[in-house]
Order: structure tokens, then sequence, then C-alpha cells
């Protein structure tokens, strides 16, 4: 009973604030490797350590007006792992925070004072700050609420025609398009394809170069299921060129009719009470964008992140009634596209990393707009890991993981989508890779260092404190 009085109490509570305006809650998301567990913990990490923190882009750290933090766990949502992740970057052999495997959460309550003398002489007041985390793979799979089996299998013909799926997918290609969609399902068969077709879609994910555009994302990162059957099947290549009426003749028992089922299974299961009880509560959208990555890797890589960003867009206005309206409710008004690890391009390419962020996801843009949204693109660095050199002109000084000092010089970063005198500039860039500065000490509480994370905050939440 007191268990439930607490629950009872803590959810009035959270009604009021939300009258009041002073409860806000972010949806926070990323596609592949876009260091969206590492930037959640430095934004916890900023404002816990505000006092030291440099944060001179938030008004309220500005003007003196944050008085203290407190961090809390949320009621539906286990703890997001802060204490944990921060302690990784800030170990002597620092490492980055594990991957999202898991939906998390927690409540940061900062204590304010209030920028004008109130009339009821009340002239502090707490702003809390709901903050929800999930595997950007479940959000790729949005789309498929509104794709039947056969048009996604469809869907998957058309991407592995093409480089550089074509070559991971290899001869598993042929086994899908030699199986007989009308053929009684081998089980044992099934399954050893269906642990390819999951290896495959790491390959995507984990190849040097990354893929955006992967589904389904639980076949990667699967959470917790009812079953495993929900998540076993493939997509049935043969089904191409057949009429829906013929293939409706299968029996109960065929690869068609099993595939069919666990596919509708896993969006009626899976997908549709991830979003529909995820999202229900959210105000804004933080979408994380690792753009210099993409381009690093070539103009096939970039252009899928740009199908990626657009068909998660897509997918909130589907239909009359908007799907952004749907998922999020009306009170969704902020839409926020970040291009993390700028610390990789030196300071004067930021801005032009930040533009070309904005090509990228301008169709997406134009999705938002007409729900009355009006997007903001930015560009960050969690953790600022690399330094600029005053030895060497442009040029970046980086840490290994072996500890030894790089002298890394990057190319100029396009503001625009690439053009062919664009790519062929980039040819030859070897991108490095990041290691958390060393030096940071969680037992001296240590704010992280960063790059504009505190612009970040405030078109985050900078209106929610006058």
């Amino acid at each position: 009973m007191k268990n439930k009085s607490a629950f009872f109490d803590r959810f009035i509570n959270k009604t009021i604030n939300k009258a009041l305006d002073r409860h806000i809650c972010i949806g926070i998301t990323g596609l592949s490797r876009s260091g969206k567990t590492t930037l959640i913990t430095s934004l916890i990490n900023q404002l816990c350590h505000y006092d030291s923190a440099k944060l001179a882009g938030f008004p309220p750290i500005q003007a003196d007006r944050l008085l203290g933090v407190k961090l809390h766990s949320l009621d539906d949502l286990p703890m997001f792992p802060y204490t944990a992740g921060y302690q990784k970057i800030t170990a002597t052999q620092p490492e980055w925070p594990d991957s999202t495997s898991e939906i998390s959460g927690c409540l940061i309550e900062l204590r304010l004072r209030k920028s004008h003398k109130s009339l009821l002489g009340k002239d502090n007041y707490s702003l809390f700050i709901e903050l929800r985390d999930y595997p950007g793979e479940w959000l790729l799979d949005l789309p498929l609420r509104d794709m039947n089996f056969v048009r996604w299998c469809g869907l998957c013909s058309a991407q592995y025609l093409h480089s550089p799926r074509l070559e991971l997918l290899g001869s598993l290609l042929d086994e899908f398009k030699q199986l007989d969609p009308f053929a009684p399902v081998d089980t044992e068969k099934l399954q050893v394809l269906n642990e390819q077709y999951k290896q495959f879609l790491s390959r995507c994910k984990n190849d040097e170069k990354s893929l955006s555009l992967i589904q389904p994302g639980r076949f990667l990162i699967p959470g917790k299921l009812p079953d495993l059957d929900i998540v076993n099947f493939i997509p049935l290549l043969s089904c191409i060129g057949r009429e829906e009426s013929e293939l409706e003749l299968a029996s109960e028992n065929s690869y068609y009719k099993v595939c069919k089922r666990r596919y509708q299974r896993y969006i009626t299961e899976l997908v549709e009470p991830f979003y529909t009880n995820f999202f229900s509560g959210i105000d804004r959208q933080l979408v994380l964008v690792d753009v210099i990555s993409a381009l690093h890797s070539g103009p096939v890589y970039l252009d899928d992140m740009r199908q990626a960003l657009t068909n998660i867009t897509q997918s909130f206005t589907y239909g009359n009634q908007s799907r952004l309206r749907q998922l999020f409710s009306p009170k969704v008004d902020r839409l926020i596209f970040a291009a993390t690890k700028i610390d990789l391009v030196l300071s004067k390419e930021h801005e032009a990393v930040r533009q070309l962020l904005s090509a990228v996801v301008r169709s997406a843009y134009k999705h938002a707009r007409s729900d009355g949204i009006s997007p903001i693109c930015e560009a960050v660095a969690a953790v600022r890991a690399s330094n600029e050199s005053t030895r060497i002109n442009n040029a970046l000084e980086i840490l290994t993981p072996e500890g030894k000092r790089l002298g890394y010089v990057p190319p100029v970063m396009p503001s625009k989508l690439p053009d062919d005198q664009d790519w062929q500039a980039l040819q030859g860039w070897i991108l490095p890779e990041l290691s958390p500065p060393r030096g940071l000490s969680s037992k001296n509480n240590t704010a992280l260092p960063h790059i504009r994370l505190d612009t970040l905050l405030n078109e985050l939440i900078g209106d929610k404190c006058p």
C-alpha cells in the first residue's frame, strides 16, 4: 500500500508540474554509432556539475539562477546507467560507455531561481527533465507498422541488389531467392537462415563502414521477448512478382504463412506497444547523427543515412491523422537533429558540419514542418576527445587508445550534399578512432569537456527556465 501511495503521489506531482510547464519529457535516439549513451551521460554530468561545467550558452548558469540538481529514477523505466558510464569515461584507462541495449531513463530535477520576483513571494521552483533512452535500431522499425509482409519483402529485395548490401549478404541472397514460399516450412532450415540473416544485419551495422537503415531492429537488439519465434522469420524474396491473392492460397504451414504470421506478431507485439507506450508522453525529440562517419564512408552510406532519417520522420506523418501527433501527442513542439563527434574536425569546420546535417535531413524537415514543428540542427561533441594543435597548422591532436598522441589533419568539410568534386577531395581520408581524454576523475567530480552541449541544453530546455 505504501508503494502504491508513493506512486500515486508522484503521478499527481507530475501532473501538476506538467500543468505548470515545469515537467518536460525528452526522447533521445540516434542512428548507429552516433554516441547516444555518451551524450546522455555527458548531459547529466554537465547539469550535476553545473558549478564547474562550461555552460556559457545556458542562460540559467550565466545568470547564476541554478541552485541545485538532483537525479531521480522513473517509475516505469530502469535507471539510466549514468554512474557506470561516467566511471568508464574517467577511468585510468578510459573507455566509452556501453551502447544502449534496453529502454532506460531518469528524472533530473533542476532547482532554479526565477529571473523576476514573484508577487506570491515564491522565487524558487523545480524544473523536472525526464530523459528517455532507447536503442536507435528500434526507432527504425517505425515504418514497418504501415508495411505488410509482402511489401517488406519487396523493400528488402530492392535493397539487397545494390552494393554494399549485395556483398554483405553473399550467398544468402541466392538461398532467399530459391526458397519456395509455398513449400512446407522446415523449422530447422528456417532457424539456420534466420541466424544467417541476423549475422548479415550485424555486418551491415558493425562493418568498417556502418549502414544506417537496418531493419528489423530487434533482430540486432532484441530486448525482452515473449518468445524467440517472434524474431524467427526472414524476407521471402521469391514472393516478388507474385500476386498477394496467389500467396494467400499457401497452406498455413508454408514458409509464406509462417513468416507472415511471425512478421505480423513482430509488429503487433513489439513495435506497436513500444511506440504507443514509450512515446505517448514525450514532449521533445532529439535525434543524434554521426554525419562525419557517414561522409567518410562515402556517397552510398551518406545516402543510406539520409533515407533512414527521412523514413523516421515520414513515419510521423502517415495517413490523414499525423503519426507525430498520434505517437508523441500534440505537446511535441521541438525536434532537434544533432551532428555528433565534431571534435573529429577543426573548429572552423563545425558550422559546415551543421549545414551538411541540415542538407541531409532537409526532406525530413518538410514532413516535420507539416505538423507545425520547426526542426533545429546542431553540431556537438558529448565528450571532447581532441585538441587543436598550436604546433602544427590545421591539425588536431588526438590520444590513441594506447595513450600515444596522434597528429591528425582533417579535410575541409562540405556544407552541402557533396558533388563529384567534393567526393574526390575526400578520397584517401583516414578517420581516426577517438578515445576519451585521460586525466579526468569521477572521484573529484570532474565535469566532462564538451563542445556546444550548453547550446544543445538551451535548445532543449532553455525556454522552460524563465
